[in-house]
């Protein structure tokens, strides 16, 4: 069996929970690459979003790749605008997870998700330590959660989970502020 084939035998799922780990437990560590991943994913998809609308699909793709690669580059060599993008990422991620309970129209939860990038986005500019440690315990925890429920794991819907990714986002804020330095 080659690399390729092991690795075409993995669930998406699984990979995901790996990264939701690494986020969770290692988020500050990871920053840069962080940085660059957050900037090339929020490239591509607002870039395939918008361009989806007026280009076919081949050259949507090449100009979505084209574009995450180029939010990648910036976001790496400009560090806060990084630090803005990753940790407002990580924390419009996590408040997706608290707002889908919610039956809302789907311009609010826009407006919601937009204004918590944002906000975390600002702040983690002022206290980019701290910041990143618990956005990234959050996002990591909850998205954590979410992939051992599409690998088939039940786990309680509502409070209950709510409580999990809480457990799980403080012992991997834990970790996180025990195993590195400041700034």
């Amino acid at each position: 069996m080659d690399l390729t084939t092991l690795i075409a035998e993995i669930p998406s799922a699984a990979i995901s929970l790996v990264v939701a780990a690494l986020i969770c437990f290692m988020g500050y560590r990871l920053r840069k690459a962080g940085i660059m991943l957050a900037g090339a994913l929020l490239g591509y998809k607002l870039t395939c979003d918008i361009a989806g609308r007026y280009l076919d699909a081949s050259t949507t793709l090449m100009v979505g790749l084209i574009v995450a690669v180029v939010l990648a580059l910036v976001c790496s060599w400009l560090y806060d605008a990084g630090i803005f993008v990753l940790c407002g990422a990580c924390g419009a991620l996590y408040v997706s997870s608290l707002v889908e309970q919610f039956a809302l129209i789907w311009w609010l939860e826009l407006i919601i998700l937009i204004a918590a990038f944002i906000a975390i986005g600002v702040l983690a500019l002022q206290f980019v330590r701290p910041v990143l440690i618990i956005v990234t315990g959050l996002a990591g925890a909850s998205s954590m959660l979410s992939s051992l429920v599409l690998l088939g794991l039940p786990l309680p819907d509502g409070n209950p989970r709510l409580i999990c990714a809480l457990v799980l986002a403080l012992v991997g804020m834990a970790v996180q502020f025990t195993t590195t330095r400041g700034n």
